[in-house]
């Protein structure tokens, strides 16, 4: 891999979709991030107790190539790769596929060294990723649904957990502000600038534990780079790197590297961007 630089750079925003039959080709790749200057990955695992192989796809984007099993439990690998990556993985737990018990299941998960919360909001099938809804996959209410995303915002807000949560803030900005309302300490990350940056600008103004990602967001930023640049000045604070990777892709992590470095920022607001705000979001220290 081609070397980069020597700047501190941490990923808040990767996937895992991958396993154990993966372990060289993730131990290499990691090796040459390290060199990149990347220092940590925040990586998301899925966990699934009970969807089945056709019922799993339901809540999975298309466009993704897995790995790993095809019932999408990550958990153990995704530890695993933790503890043989030398501290370099931040696991974070992938909600989606979780009902019922989910209380349970989470503390019993972060017993086991789980450090962050993932989420989408799926409260009905017209989401911006075109994914099933989770009251129609569970066969649930929306006010349970609902009552059970709440149970897991106060888990991470009671135990000081980063939470990265997908929400469209074009059509769900009334939710996205009551979620912020009811857990003003929650570090939240709602990621792809939000979705929308106009509608998602109002958040980042009203709420200051509200953080964003560049994740995903590639394509957009080069084909109006002079936008994307003063949107990430202007709330230098506030975003994150990241690049929704899969934990087998460090190109992934190099590409959005020279992305970011293309878009000649100001040293101040390149660091934030790739190090002060992730630290921040994350709950690390300085």
């Amino acid at each position: 891999m081609e070397r980069i630089g020597r700047q501190e750079i941490i990923d808040v925003h990767c996937h895992c979709f991958t396993g154990s039959g993966q372990t060289e080709i993730v131990t290499r790749g990691l090796a040459g991030l390290r060199e990149a200057g990347v220092i940590l990955l925040a990586v998301m695992g899925l966990v699934n107790p009970d969807l089945d192989a056709q019922e799993v796809w339901q809540l999975i984007p298309a466009g993704f190539e897995n790995l790993g099993g095809p019932l999408f439990n990550e958990a153990a690998e995704l530890l695993e790769f933790t503890r043989q990556s030398d501290s370099m993985l931040f696991p974070m737990l992938d909600t989606r596929m979780l009902h019922g018990q989910s209380q349970a299941a989470i503390e019993q998960l972060f017993r086991l060294g789980f450090r962050g919360i993932k989420g989408l909001y799926l409260p009905d099938d017209a989401n911006d990723l075109s994914l099933s809804s989770i009251p129609a996959t569970f066969g649930i209410s929306l006010k349970q649904y609902l009552k059970q995303e709440w149970e897991i915002f106060a888990f991470a807000e009671a135990n000081e957990l980063p939470v990265l949560y997908h929400m469209d803030a074009n059509r769900y900005g009334d939710m996205m502000r009551a979620i912020l309302d009811d857990f003003p300490r929650l570090r939240i990350n709602f990621p792809h600038f939000g979705i929308g940056r106009k509608a998602f600008s109002q958040i980042l103004d009203t709420y200051p534990n509200a953080f964003t990602d560049i994740a995903y967001m590639r394509p957009h930023i080069q084909d109006n780079p002079a936008s994307y640049a003063d949107f990430i000045s202007h709330y230098q604070t506030r975003v994150c790197f990241g690049t929704d990777a899969l934990l087998y892709q460090p190109e992934i992590v190099l590409n959005y590297i020279e992305l970011v470095r293309s878009l000649k920022l100001p040293a101040e607001v390149e660091t934030l961007l790739f190090s002060g705000n992730p630290r921040r979001f994350l709950g690390l220290s300085a």
